[in-house]
Order: structure tokens, then sequence, then C-alpha cells
């Protein structure tokens, strides 16, 4: 009798066989046979849930009439494209010579969803165990951990978990998209992440859209000591934030003369020894993030090449991974790759530290930080160009794989502080101890300053007032989306959530990151301009129309994802129900389908063709005419929107606009004329900060047609 094994990959298939053998290969037939053992896989979820017109032919037109749809029982339908895969499974369960079947699935929710799905399908009654690891999967990991297979049932719960999200997500998916559709009268595609992260994308884009730059103004004074010269700049010690910054010039003009060559003294003098150490093995996201970084890749470029590694010049181990480290059963193979890529890369090793090929390394060797997969890794070396997108790819993986064994880098950090007259100034210098690791990085620099000693005496030599500009929120791009969606705990404000943030636990995972991002732009939400993703029209619209109904508002929130993925865990720990999971699903689909259907929704522009993924113009606005004369860019005429006085060409690309509402101040019509007559306003109270601080300034516009603040000297 034999032992069937089931695994989530080909490759991974590949490595029990190789392990398990002798045997004959069959490889080609969708499965693997040895003496003992039968190996096949599933290539992903091989079967996917019905769509709604599988369950009645009258779900196939889209209608308010047949909303909500909430299948009593899920039911599930092959893959076209591998359904022979799942044939192939299915028979081989019904073999008389299989006496057991172990599941070999990755170590997760999705993988025991994938595994489970499949036994069901096939009706399986046979004895059922689970083969669970991350480590890599060597010979003697797959060996020592057959030998600890527990009982399939043992996990449940977290399948339990699995179809509960799975559920959880076609419900909104399937529901809430019909019913955007239907009232906003445009195609909308609308997912539990997906539609988080887009709203991430157009409140960036709103916060730029209505910056007004302020200016600001900091003093940048040169003292001569004895040993040499610094720069440092006046700070106020009793602010916290923003201690250099002042609104006006005039204080800082006049320091300037009183100063002029007036005696400094250093009271502050603190020297710090300083480590910084690496950072771990690559997580796909984060070499997604310096992929885009270092060579503008997309997310799903990176991902691409990544797997043509893998799979086809197979020098890198699997890229779908959200671990940094590896187990301490892969010590061995660790030690062999570093003595390995030291013969190949003698250069990338000057600064290597052999006492850090240690499973005293929590850096890289940690089992309590493991998932589903290990950190990656080189596996050997590239043929290929390394100036190819392969190569580039390849080569960040192995520089980030060795400086783990590399020497930490060491500095010394310098922070002085001089007073001049009452007035406080500070500075910082840093001097490299140890290069170690950021050696293979190439961009650490000394900054240093003189020697100076504690109550030295020098001289205020010169200065120079700096005159800045406040700026907007920088774009986002797909670095730092990527950052946000795997390190969202400073975008909510309960403690709980920002715990939860903390752990494992983000937007999306690293398997769907890329294909989120791809799916926003397939579906005309967002757009690329060079490296940056930004929100467009149709995205806008959504968000603005699904935050503006109580029941759907949750849908655009970030802490709402992650209080899902809170009861999820739970589930999976056995602490809560599945039931009253889905059951609360279900009452929000049906609040979310009473609240649009009675919503007014948007008439359609008839002189545009439907968009069913093209372009979307969204509600049209009624503007109406002003007095205010022509549009300064263009000479087109200026109209009176809800929010703006904004250029009527303003669909051809003209970007004029004067917003109504500026720093929580509502602008009189006569502050506009003024603006639109004179190209400046008089003095103007009542602005508020962001903090909430009241400040009064004249409002000007620029050569751009842009409005800025004007601060009046006194």
């Amino acid at each position: 009798m034999k032992t069937l094994i089931l695994t989530e990959k080909p490759s991974v298939a590949r490595d029990f066989a190789t392990a398990l053998g002798p045997g004959s290969k069959n490889a080609s037939d969708g499965f693997i046979e040895t003496n003992d053992y039968v190996i096949t896989w599933a290539i992903g979820h091989l079967l996917t849930p019905f769509d709604p017109e599988d369950y009645d032919a009258k779900f196939k037109k889209w209608s308010l009439a047949t909303l909500p749809i909430l299948p009593e029982k899920f039911k599930f339908k092959p893959h076209i494209k591998t359904k022979k895969q799942l044939d192939i499974i299915k028979r081989i369960l019904k073999r008389s010579d299989i006496e057991k079947i172990i599941v070999a699935t990755d170590a997760g929710r999705e993988g025991e969803l994938i595994a489970r799905l499949i036994l069901e399908d096939a009706r399986s009654k046979l004895k059922a165990y689970r083969f669970w690891t991350s480590a890599a999967l060597t010979r003697e990991v797959i060996h020592s951990e057959l030998l600890k297979i527990r009982p399939l049932k043992d996990y449940d719960r977290l399948y339990i978990a699995g179809s509960a999200r799975q559920k959880a997500d076609w419900l909104v998916g399937m529901n809430l998209s019909r019913l955007a559709t239907i009232k906003l009268n445009d195609l909308f595609s609308i997912g539990r992440v997906q539609t988080a992260v887009l709203s991430l994308l157009v409140e960036r884009r709103k916060e730029i859209d209505h910056f007004i730059p302020m200016d600001y103004f900091e003093y940048k004074a040169k003292f001569k000591f004895q040993r040499g010269e610094l720069s440092a700049y006046w700070f106020n010690p009793l602010k916290k934030a923003e201690d250099k910054r002042l609104d006006k010039r005039d204080f800082f003009d006049e320091l300037k003369k009183a100063l002029h060559l007036k005696k400094a003294f250093v009271n502050v003098l603190n020297e710090t020894e300083k480590t910084s150490y690496p950072q771990g093995l690559f997580s796909l996201t984060e070499l997604q993030r310096q992929a885009n970084i270092q060579f503008g890749f997309s997310a799903s470029k990176t991902l691409e090449i990544a797997q043509t590694l893998y799979e086809k010049y197979k020098c890198l181990s699997y890229p779908r991974t959200d671990s940094k480290v590896m187990a301490t059963s892969s010590f061995d193979m660790v030690s062999d790759l570093v003595n390995k890529f030291k013969k190949l890369y003698p250069e990338h090793f000057l600064k290597f530290s052999s006492a850090k090929v240690s499973l005293k390394n929590k850096t890289v060797f940690d089992d309590s930080r493991l998932t589903d997969h290990h950190g990656l890794i080189p596996l050997k070396d590239f043929s290929g160009d390394e100036q190819s997108p392969e190569g580039k790819i390849y080569h960040m993986v192995l520089k980030r794989f060795i400086s783990n064994f590399l020497e930490n880098h060491r500095y010394l950090e310098t922070d002085v502080q001089i007073e001049c007259e009452d007035n406080q100034f500070k500075a910082r210098g840093k001097k490299i101890i140890e290069i170690g690791f950021k050696i293979l990085e190439g961009s650490e620099q000394d900054d240093l300053l003189p020697p100076l000693s504690l109550g030295e005496e020098g001289i205020h030599q010169s200065a120079e007032v700096e005159s800045k500009k406040t700026k907007p929120p920088f774009e986002y791009t797909e670095a730092s989306l990527l950052y946000d969606m795997t390190n969202p705990a400073r975008l909510v404000e309960e403690s709980d959530l920002k715990k939860i943030f903390r752990s494992e636990i983000g937007l999306g995972t690293q398997a769907t990151r890329a294909q989120i991002i791809e799916t926003l732009l397939k579906r005309n939400y967002i757009k690329r301009s060079g490296k940056n993703l930004m929100a467009i029209e149709k995205g806008i619209l959504l968000v603005d129309q699904l935050s503006g109904l109580p029941s759907t508002k949750s849908l655009t929130s970030v802490s709402q994802t992650a209080k899902l993925e809170l009861s999820l865990t739970s589930m999976a720990e056995g602490e809560s129900d599945d039931l009253e999971f889905l059951n609360q699903v279900q009452s929000f689909i049906k609040s979310a389908t009473l609240e649009w259907t009675k919503s007014a929704g948007l008439e359609r522009d008839l002189s545009k063709p439907k968009s069913y993924g093209g372009k979307t113009y969204g509600p049209k606005v009624q503007a109406t005419p002003t007095h205010f004369g022509p549009c300064p860019l263009c000479q087109a005429e200026i109209k009176n929107f809800p929010k703006s006085f904004s250029c009527s060409r303003w669909k051809e690309g003209c970007g004029f606009t004067i917003w109504k509402v500026v720093a929580k101040k509502k602008l009189s019509e006569s502050a506009i004329t003024e603006l639109m007559t004179k190209k400046k306003t008089g003095l103007i109270r009542g602005f508020k900060s962001k903090t909430g601080k009241p400040f009064e300034a004249c409002l000007y516009m620029n050569k751009d047609g842009k409005v800025e603040f004007e601060f009046n000297s006194k």
C-alpha cells in the first residue's frame, strides 16, 4: 500500500520525490510515483466558488430586484485551466493501493483551504494527515517532519477561517459590485481589501489637490571655532516639533544683524556610538518595494521576474513569501550557501563575520517568525547578464542574503548645541567607525564636524535666512503604497488595531498585493504617472459614493480591514465562531442593499458611451457661469462648481481652481474677486492650520495660477 502526498505546487512535489525516491518518475502525468509514495500537486486553487448565475439563471441579469445574493450553501466548480490536474488528483484518491493521504500544501490558512476543497470535491474517505513546516524542504527536513505528521482534523479551525474569508469576499464582491454598477451607471468592481487600498490613494489625491503651500523660514548660521567651522540651525528649545521654523522672517533678519561676530559657546556636546543591523532576508513585498525604488519596476513585474528566477533558472527560492527569516533546521543549507558565494563573490565578503554564521543570528534563523514560507534566498549563481531585469533582481537578493553575515554598521553620532546671545543653535555630525554590511549599499559617508570641546568659545561668523514652503504629501509610488499595505499601523487610530497591524497582518498578502494594484489600474480607478500611482475620477467617485452611505463607509476603512483580519485570526485559533461571523457579513450586505437601493444614484451621461473598464466620466456636475472674468491660464470661462471656481476647460486639462474653502475658512466673494483682478487679497483672518491653530494671511495667485499664502511682516 502507498501513501498519497498532496502539495500546493509542482516544485514542492519534486522536492518530496527527490527526498523519498527511488522509484519511477511520471511528472508529465500530473504526479510522481516512487516505491512507497504517490506525490501529486495542486496549482494554487483548483476550485472556485460558483458565480451567481450558476445558482440560478435569474442572476445572470444584473438587477436590484435580485439583490442581495446570499447562497444558503456555497458551491464550487473547477477552474477551467486546471481541471485536468483536479481530475488526476481525484483518480489517484480512488486508487485501491492508496491507504492514506498526507496534505503538504503551504503551512497557512490559504494552503489549508486549497487542500480541503479538493478533498471535499473528491469526497475522499482516506485517513488524512497534515505535514506542516515552513522550513526549506531539504531531504533532512522532509524526513524529519514526516515523523511529526498530525491528523488533518487538528487543523480544522484553520480551514474554517480560510473558508469564512473566501465566503465573505464573495458576498462583498458579488453584491456590492452589482449595487455600485447599477446605481452609478458604469461597471464597478468592489473588493474588501481592494477598496480599502483604493481609499488610501483617493485620500492622498485629495490631500494634494487641496493643499495650499505656506511660507516659513529657517536660520542657518556659520560659526568659527579654533579648529574649524560648522553650520548650525537656530531652534526654539521650548518646541518639540518644527522647532527650527518661524512663519515670518523679520525676527531672523534682525537676529542676523544682532549676532554678527558675536561670541558663541559650545554648551552641549554629546557623542554616542550607534549600531545599525542587517535587515534580514527579503520578503516578496520588501523586494518589490526596493526594486521599485532602485529600478522603477512595478510590483507585478518584480514578482514575474522573481518567479522566472525560481522556475526557469532555479537560482532563487520560492518568491511569494512574507517571511524574512529561515528555520533553524535550514542552518546547514544556509552555511553551505554562504561558503559557496564566498568563493564566487569574494568582493562582497570584505566585511565578513564568521560569528554570524550561527543559530544565534536571530536576524536570519528564527522559527517564531516563520510564516508559510521562509525568506527569499539565492540557491545558486545566476548565469545571465547582471544588468538584465533578472540579473538586477537576483543580485538584490544575493546582496541582501550576504549582508546578514557581514559586520554590523557602527558610527559615532555627535550632537552639538551652541549658544549665542541667549539663542540656541544645533548641528549633528557622523563619523563611520565600521562600514560593515553597508559596504554593499555604497551610499554611507561621513558627515564630520570639526573637533570641539564643551565650553569652547567661537564666533558667529555669518548667517543665511532660508525661505521655504511647506510641501504637499508625496504622491504614492508602488514602493510607498506597498509599505503602507504591509505596515498600516500608522493609518489607524485605535490602539488595539495598531497592535494588530504591527503583527503579521496587513492589507492583502504577499501573493495578492501586486494583483490588487494591477486590478485598480485595470479598472481605471488609478493611473501610473512615471513612478507615481494616482487616483483618477472613476476611483474617486466610487470611494466618495461608498463613504457617503453609513453601511458601506466601512469598506473604505483600513480599520475595518484590521477588525475583519482579527476575527479570522481569532477563528483560526478557535476563539470565535464562523457562523456568527458570516451572519454579520450577511447583515452588512442586507443593510448595504437597502441603503443603495434607496439612494439617488447617478444618471448616465447619454452623450458618453457606457464604460466597461474604459474611461469613465462620473457624475455630470451642473456648473454655472460667474462674473470673475476669463481663466488666467487659458482665457476660457470660469464656472461656479459646488466646491470651487474652476476653468470650464477642466476636462481638456486646464487645472485652474480657486477652492471656496481654504484652510477651513470660507472665502468671501469679494476676496475671490480681488484674487482674480489684483492677484492678491487683503489680510484675511480665520484660517486654521492642520493642528487647529488660527492664523491670518493674504492670498496671492502665482504665475502658474496656484493660490498661496503670504504672511505680512510686522
